[in-house]
């Protein structure tokens, strides 16, 4: 199957039906690179969200009893629609959210990483058998939830769509996804795609909304689980909220990730790295490094070459030819970045590169579109509000510091601890930033992205709930696990 310009119309679906919500506050979707609108949600209600619910509910009996293998095959076929597509939705993507072709069709690969990771369940999905005494058997058994709620953000519309998808369908749970409102078309063209795999009525939800369906939702009482990944206060509401109510949650928050570099460190390549971890996607990923530290006397080399590197990034369309930094997400985005870097000249900070005056490929067109350039930011106590809260933009604050013990101090200096890396040709100054560094997510010469098999987490105001999202822990979150004890 191919996918049609109907692909691209962002709806809900409840119960294997597409079409509008009853709710009332309609939701504007703008192309970030233009600013112009794109398209017109209608929400879906409480009473949409109820239905939702229903739905899950009805298909949950039926959908929970088929063999594994069969939600494993649906999960082949959906991988392989995800193949036969990924430039149409790449193209999506970028008039949804922003970033560029490369940086979207990037994002397709990683969701069919994540398929090929619950498609691996069979491996691990097993139970355990033990003969406890003569005729006294005991064996443990995993059981599919029930109806299941995630919350998907607004940076990776359709890997974190798909994400939550595979591991919650392959376990015989059903989903109710709550999809981000400010590039919900994105998401919409995903589940289409996963739909046309043959997913049986009510298994696979979509609504759109805003906070009072999310809330909604939380409380339902047939809702078993939450997954959600947004900003830390966000989040950590999320949690309050669910885990009062006793339900399993998995709430990913924000991040102030360092990246450190070292006296020995190869300058090139730690530019190149800071670079690519704080500019990719125009800074709005969780693991993006924004307080860059340097030790000693390698400061001011490093800054020229940063410059230098970050003068080179072509901000523009993300469609467009030769564009390597897109937009922000949307107009909200802009104002926050442009008021916190304000913030910061305020308190006495030194713009060393200034985004606010980029000048987009793209003439007219893009006049209007939420365009920051790469933003170099020196001289900010650390201590500041504006310096301690996550920007999600293409902003770096560069601090210099003298000593290792120093760096890994004011690596520490946050609520956050999401992701930490360090530039260094030592060993034994890796070994010692890893075990003192306090963040889920370490790289040592590299960012740390890690594999959709291997588990990733942050930890402080990063991460609230039971079970991190990658590796194989969805299967223990999305999964009870009985014991049974029988004699004969």
């Amino acid at each position: 199957m191919t996918f049609t310009e109907l692909d691209s119309i962002a709806a809900n679906l409840i119960d294997g039906k597409w079409g509008p919500g009853s709710g009332t506050a309609t939701i504007e979707v703008f192309d970030p690179a233009t600013g112009n609108r794109i398209a017109e949600v209608a929400p879906a209600s409480v009473a949409d969200a109820d239905a939702a619910v229903a739905a899950a509910q009805r298909a949950f009996p039926e959908w929970s009893a088929r063999p594994l293998s069969d939600r494993v095959r649906l999960l082949y076929r959906m991988r392989g629609l995800l193949e036969d597509n990924t430039e149409a939705l790449a193209r999506v993507i970028t008039s949804d959210q922003g970033k560029t072709l490369d940086e979207a069709r990037g994002e397709v690969a990683r969701a069919m990483d994540f398929l090929e990771t619950a498609i691996a369940a069979p491996m691990l999905y097993h139970g355990e058998n033990i003969n406890v005494t003569t005729g006294l058997d005991a064996r443990r058994v995993r059981e599919a939830l029930g109806v299941c709620l995630a919350v998907t953000p607004s940076n990776f519309p359709v890997m974190n769509t798909v994400q939550f998808s595979a591991w919650a369908l392959v376990t015989g749970n059903t989903l109710i996804i709550k999809a981000s409102e400010q590039d919900p078309i994105a998401s919409s063209a995903a589940i289409r795609l996963l739909q046309q795999a043959g997913l049986p009525a009510g298994v696979l939800n979509l609504v759109h909304g805003r906070a009072d369906v999310v809330q909604h939702l939380i409380a339902h009482p047939a809702v078993r689980a939450v997954s959600c990944i947004t900003s830390s206060p966000t989040a950590k509401a999320i949690y309050a909220q669910a885990a009062a109510a006793g339900k399993r949650v998995q709430a990913n928050g924000g991040a102030k990730n360092p990246i450190v570099v070292a006296p020995d460190a190869d300058l090139d390549r730690a530019a190149a790295g800071i670079l690519s971890s704080s500019y990719g996607m125009a800074g709005q990923r969780c693991l993006a490094g924004s307080r860059v530290i340097v030790i000693g006397e390698v400061y001011d080399a490093l800054m020229a070459k940063l410059v230098s590197g970050a003068d080179q990034i072509v901000v523009g369309a993300g469609a467009d030819e030769g564009v390597t930094m897109g937009p922000v997400v949307s107009a909200a985005s802009k104002e926050r970045i442009l008021a916190a870097l304000g913030e910061a000249e305020k308190f006495g900070a030194t713009i060393v590169l200034d985004g606010r005056r980029v000048k987009p490929t793209g003439g007219a067109e893009t006049e209007k579109g939420y365009f920051i350039g790469p933003t170099i930011v020196a001289g900010l106590d650390p201590r500041q509000a504006v310096e301690r809260r996550e920007l999600f933009g293409p902003v770096i604050n560069v601090h210099r510091v003298d000593s290792l013990a120093a760096a890994i101090a004011l690596s520490n200096d946050t609520e956050f601890g999401n992701a930490a890396s360090i530039f260094t040709t030592s060993g034994a100054v890796a070994a010692e930033f890893e075990r003192r560094v306090r963040a889920g997510n370490v790289g040592v010469n590299a960012f740390p992205a890690p594999p959709a098999n291997v588990t990733m987490g942050g930890y402080g105001e990063s991460f609230y709930g039971d079970s991190h999202v990658c590796g194989a822990a969805p299967l223990d979150f999305f999964t009870d696990q009985k014991l049974v004890v029988s004699r004969w």
